[in-house]
C-alpha cells in the first residue's frame, strides 16, 4: 500500500507512529484497537495537525506502509519461548497422567511426570507431580505410604494405561527393583503431591511408550500415562499442567 505523506514525517515511520500516537485525537487504546490496514493507514494518510493552507503547499512523498501485525495480533511471549526451546532441545520424555477409573480413592487425580532423558549409563533422571490425591498423606507418622507400592511413582512395564493387565508391572533390568522406594511422602489438604525427583538406573531398557503410574497411599493405582518424547523443556511443560 503506497500513501502521500508530508515530507516532516517521512524522516523515520517510527516517529511518525509515535506522533500520531501521542498527539491524535483518537485515544491510543483505540489506534490499538484497529486492524492492521487500519492501524497503519490511520497513522499514516496524511499529517491533521498542520492548517490546511500549508499542508496544501506542502512538498509531499511516498513510501510504503510496513506491513507488520497489530500489536495485539503479535504471539504472547511464551509462546516464542516454546518455538524457541522446539528449535534447540534435545529430546526429553513426557507423560500426563489421567485418573485410572478402577480407582475411588482419588477420582480426581491428575499430574505429570518428565525426563530428562536416559544418559549413557542408562540413568534416567526426572520429575513428577500429581494433583488431587489422597489429602494429608503423612509418611512420618510411621503407617502412611507403608503397603506395598503405597504412595509409589514408577514406570510400568506394559503398553497402555487401560487396565493392570495391559499396564503390566515395574519396569527395570536386573533382579533388583529400583522403583520400590521411589514416590511421594506427603501431601497437602489438597491432595497435591509436591515436585518429586526421580533418579533411577534403567540400563539398557528404552523408556518411551511405557505406561508411568502413580499409587494411592494403600498401593493401588491412582493415575496412569503413557511416556512420549518430547521437545520442550521442564518449565514448559510445568506450564502447560
Amino acid at each position: 500500500m503506497r500513501l502521500s505523506l508530508t515530507r516532516r514525517w517521512l524522516h523515520e515511520p517510527t516517529a511518525c507512529r509515535t506522533q500520531a500516537r501521542s498527539r491524535a485525537k483518537t485515544p491510543t487504546s483505540k489506534i490499538h484497537e484497529l486492524p492492521v490496514d487500519t492501524y497503519c493507514t490511520s497513522y499514516s494518510t496524511r499529517n491533521p495537525y498542520r492548517p490546511a493552507a500549508r499542508s496544501a503547499q506542502a512538498t509531499t512523498s511516498t513510501f510504503d506502509c510496513p506491513s507488520r501485525p497489530h500489536p495485539s495480533a503479535r504471539p504472547p511471549m511464551k509462546f516464542l519461548v516454546a518455538l524457541a526451546a522446539l528449535a534447540g532441545a534435545s529430546a526429553s520424555y513426557v507423560a500426563t497422567l489421567s485418573h485410572i477409573a478402577e480407582d475411588t480413592l482419588a477420582p480426581k487425580a491428575t499430574g505429570y511426570v518428565y525426563f530428562d532423558g536416559v544418559d549413557s549409563n542408562g540413568i534416567v533422571t526426572g520429575f513428577s507431580q500429581a494433583n488431587h490425591l489422597e489429602a494429608n498423606v503423612d509418611s512420618t507418622n510411621g503407617v502412611d505410604c507403608t503397603a506395598a507400592n503405597g504412595c509409589g511413582m514408577h514406570i510400568h512395564e506394559g503398553d497402555a494405561c487401560t487396565n493392570t493387565t495391559t499396564q503390566g508391572g515395574h519396569y527395570f533390568e536386573g533382579d533388583e527393583d529400583p522403583w520400590a522406594t521411589v514416590g511421594y511422602t506427603s501431601t497437602d489438604v489438597n491432595g497435591y503431591s509436591g515436585m518429586i525427583d526421580l533418579k533411577v538406573d534403567m540400563g539398557s531398557l528404552p523408556i518411551e511408550g511405557k505406561p508411568f503410574i502413580v499409587h494411592a497411599n494403600d498401593g493401588s493405582r491412582i493415575a496412569c500415562g503413557i511416556i512420549e518424547s518430547t521437545t520442550l523443556s521442564h518449565e514448559e511443560v510445568a506450564f502447560l499442567n
